[in-house]
């Protein structure tokens, strides 16, 4: 298989290049992005570096990429971050719009797109968070996430809407056009160790759990339910390229994308059905060594 990954000199985007590309089912990858920093070449797949442009349509450089694969990862955004205002989600939205319709022209077989689950972040506040795999990709989208943290408060509804808008501009692509498409709602994938100790629910690691309140106790179980460990990011895009989508309700599906994570309100029923993804990681077994958890 021949991949195409755009944002490709981000966090995600390197983890990806270096899980999938040490697969011998991948033949080839072709990051896109804006600028590089140096990246090591993977142990099996060749890797090319192209810098364009994914807001300039008329930038042949990734439209002569997304020509020549087989698959495309599509993880750019004008701010990768949930913290995004209106400005960015529609550019975020506008790089979507022409990548995914770039990619059902050309003859590319599977598109999988990023999207986020913040889209489904305002079920934070509801009894929803806080039950075992209530959370179903079924429920109806409530994008936006609040939290809280030492300058205020923040919320993610510009990034989510992007993310939201993407996913159904995806999936009718996939249904007119022949290409099949996968969204995968991520979870939380921090730069290098990602280790779940580090996750909270204001951005920054707790000093004290001793000292939290029980609103801060309630937003640092949901973060953490959403933890995606390095080894399940590429199991799940790995599956999400290679799935049969024989079996699909429809050629664009919808999944959410996180670990195992113990008592989460994350449901990964559609995720191992459709896929065949069963996560090897957990966050609470990863903790406790719960001597961590509050």
């Amino acid at each position: 298989m021949r991949i195409a990954i755009t944002g490709g000199n981000g966090n995600l985007a390197r983890k990806l290049i270096a899980g999938l590309g040490a697969e011998p089912w991948c033949e080839a990858l072709v990051a896109l992005d804006r600028r590089f920093d140096p990246i090591e070449p993977p142990a099996h797949a060749s890797l090319a570096c192209i810098e364009a442009d994914l807001r300039d349509s008329g930038d042949r450089r990734w439209r002569d990429a997304i020509a020549s694969v087989d698959a495309v990862i599509h993880l750019a955004a004008q701010n990768p971050y949930p913290e995004a205002d209106w400005t960015d989600s529609a550019l975020s939205f506008d790089m979507t719009a022409l990548l995914a319709t770039a990619a059902s022209g050309s003859g590319v077989r599977r598109f999988v797109f990023a999207t986020s689950n913040h889209v489904m972040g305002g079920y934070k506040e509801t009894d929803i968070a806080v039950t075992p795999g209530a959370l179903t990709e079924a429920l109806p989208p409530l994008p936006g996430t609040r939290w809280r943290h030492d300058g205020g408060s923040s919320d993610s509804t510009p990034y989510a809407v992007a993310k939201l808008m993407g996913e159904r501009l995806c999936c009718t692509l996939a249904a007119r056009d022949g290409m099949t498409a996968v969204a995968l709602r991520i979870g939380w994938c921090q730069p290098g160790e990602n280790h779940p100790a580090t996750i909270s629910g204001s951005g920054t690691p707790h000093s004290r759990l001793d000292a939290m309140d029980e609103t801060d106790r309630r937003d640092l179980a949901w973060f953490r339910g959403m933890w995606l460990s390095n080894r399940d990011l590429v199991d799940v895009f790995a599956a999400a390229l290679r799935a049969d989508s024989a079996g699909w309700p429809a050629p664009g599906i919808v999944v959410n994308a996180v670990s195992g994570n113990a008592g989460m309100a994350w449901s990964l029923e559609r995720a191992a059905t459709l896929l065949g993804f069963v996560p090897a990681d957990d966050a609470m077994r990863v903790l406790g060594e719960a001597k961590e958890l509050p």
